[in-house]
C-alpha cells in the first residue's frame, strides 16, 4: 500500500524526509519554502525549536527513509486503534471469500426451494414426484457444504412463519448435510441422509390447513391425524423406482424417538437407524428454532441447550453431542456481543477455533446501527495484538435487540449477486 502523508513529531525526524506541512502556517516560520526535503543538520534542528509535529510525505522522502516511516506509521495506527477501542474494519480476504461462498451457495439454495415447492404442489394435487431431480440437488448441495460448509447453514436462517413447511425441508436438508459431512459419513450414505432430509414432510400435503396451522394446542384427533403425515409421504414415494430404502425409512420415522414414544411405528434406540437419528435431530433443532403460528423460534444456542435438556429419552446421547460440536459454541445465526461492546451476528464457523467465529457486525460499540456492516474473521492473527484482543463477550437472547437476521442475510446475498 502506498501512503501519501503522515503526522509526526518533530523527535522522530530524520536526515532525508520531505515535510510537506508544518503545525503553524509557514509565514511563522524560519523556512522559505513551503515543501522541502530535510538535508542538513542544521534544518533538522530548526524545525525542533520551531514545531512540535509536522506531516511527511512519504513518497517524497528519500527511499533511505521510506522504511523508517513505514513503520511509524503503523506504529500511529496501532495506538489509534487502541485509543478509539480500535475501528472495526472489514477483514479484505475474508469478505471476498464469504460473499463468493454465498453466492454459490444461494444459487443452488434457490433452485432446490423451487423444487421443494414444486415436490410438495406435486403431493398436494396428487401427482408423481420428481425424485430424480431431487437426488441432483441433493448432491449439489453436498458437494457445496464439503467445499464451505458455512455459507449455507447461513442460508437456513432465511426464514418465514407463512412458508414454513417449504423452508424448513431445504433447513433440515442443509443441517443434515452439514452434521454428516462433520461426523465423516460416506458420500453415498451422507446422500441418502440428505434425500430422506429434504423430502421428509411432504406427507403434509395431506393434513389440512386448519390443523397444520393452528395457533392454539391441537386436539387429540387433530394429532392423530397430523401423526399420519410420515406414512402418507412414505406411501407417496414409495412408488418411485429410484426412491433408496434408507431415505424411504427417514420419510417414515422421523418422528420415533429412542424411549419408543415416537411415531408412527414406535421404535427404540437400538430399531432406528443412525441416518434416522440424525434426521430427527435437526428435524426438531430447526423447528423449534423457527417462527411458527404457535410459537415464536428460539435462538440457536437456546435451541441446542434445551435439546441437550432433551436427551434423554428422545436422541441419541452421542449425537447429541456430536451435533452442538457441529453448528460450535456459537451456532451460525447467534446474535452475540463482542468484548468492546459491538453486536453482530455469527456468519460462519472456523473449524479449529470455534471460540472465534466469523462475525458480521451490526452495531457499533454504542449499539447504533451500522451503515455500512463490517465482516471480521475473530481467527485472524490481528485481534490477538496486545490491547487489540478482540473475543465474543455473551450470546444475546433473540428478543434483545431488533436484528431482522433474514433481512440482514437478503442484503448480503444481494450484495453477493
Amino acid at each position: 500500500m502506498s501512503l501519501k502523508k503522515i503526522k509526526i513529531t518533530v523527535h522522530d525526524l530524520e536526515l532525508g524526509m520531505y515535510v510537506s506541512e508544518l503545525d503553524r502556517p509557514w509565514l511563522e516560520s524560519p523556512f522559505l519554502f513551503q515543501g522541502f526535503i530535510i538535508e542538513t543538520e542544521e534544518v533538522l534542528q530548526q524545525l525542533k525549536e520551531t514545531c512540535e509535529f509536522v506531516f511527511i510525505d512519504v513518497e517524497e522522502s528519500e527511499p533511505v527513509v521510506r522504511e523508517r516511516l513505514q513503520t511509524i506509521s503503523s506504529q500511529q495506527n496501532e495506538l489509534e486503534m487502541t485509543a478509539t477501542e480500535m475501528e472495526l474494519v472489514s477483514d479484505d480476504s475474508t469478505e471476498l471469500d464469504f460473499h463468493e461462498q454465498l453466492r454459490q451457495a444461494k444459487l443452488i439454495y434457490d433452485r432446490t426451494r423451487g423444487y421443494i415447492d414444486q415436490a410438495l404442489n406435486d403431493a398436494r394435487i396428487g401427482n408423481s414426484i420428481d425424485t430424480k431431480q431431487a437426488r441432483v440437488l441433493v448432491k449439489e448441495m453436498a458437494e457445496n457444504i464439503a467445499r464451505s460448509p458455512n455459507a449455507m447453514v447461513w442460508l437456513t436462517h432465511l426464514k418465514n412463519r407463512d412458508e414454513y413447511t417449504s423452508i424448513h425441508c431445504m433447513n433440515v436438508c442443509i443441517l443434515a448435510l452439514s452434521f454428516g459431512r462433520f461426523v465423516g459419513l460416506e458420500k453415498n450414505d451422507l446422500e441418502l441422509l440428505g434425500l430422506g432430509a429434504l423430502l421428509h414432510d411432504l406427507g403434509k400435503m395431506y393434513v389440512p390447513d386448519e390443523i397444520l396451522n393452528k395457533p392454539g394446542k391441537l386436539t387429540e384427533a387433530e394429532f392423530e391425524i397430523i401423526k399420519r403425515h410420515p406414512v402418507d409421504g412414505h406411501k407417496l414415494l414409495s412408488t418411485k423406482d429410484d426412491m433408496p430404502q434408507l431415505s424411504l425409512d427417514i420419510v417414515l420415522h422421523h418422528h420415533e424417538r429412542t424411549d419408543g414414544a415416537g411415531y408412527p411405528a414406535g421404535l427404540k434406540n437400538s430399531q432406528i437407524h443412525q441416518l434416522i437419528k440424525m434426521a430427527s435431530i435437526v428435524d426438531v433443532y430447526d423447528a423449534i428454532t423457527s417462527d411458527r403460528c404457535y410459537h415464536e423460534g428460539m435462538s440457536p444456542y437456546e435451541g441446542l441447550k434445551n435439546m441437550y435438556n432433551w436427551t434423554e429419552g428422545n436422541f441419541d446421547p452421542e449425537l447429541i453431542q456430536e451435533f452442538i460440536k457441529c453448528l460450535g459454541i456459537y451456532p451460525i445465526g447467534s446474535i452475540v456481543e463482542l468484548n468492546q461492546g459491538q453486536i453482530g451476528v455469527v456468519v460462519g464457523i472456523n473449524e479449529h477455533t470455534k471460540l472465534k467465529p466469523v462475525i458480521l457486525l451490526v452495531m457499533d460499540k454504542d449499539k447504533q446501527y451500522l451503515k455500512m456492516r463490517k465482516l471480521i474473521n475473530l481467527a485472524s492473527p490481528k485481534w490477538e495484538t496486545e490491547g487489540h484482543v478482540l473475543r465474543v463477550s455473551r450470546i444475546l437472547p433473540a428478543s434483545e435487540y431488533d436484528i431482522d437476521i433474514k433481512a440482514i442475510i437478503e442484503r448480503e446475498t444481494n450484495t453477493a449477486s
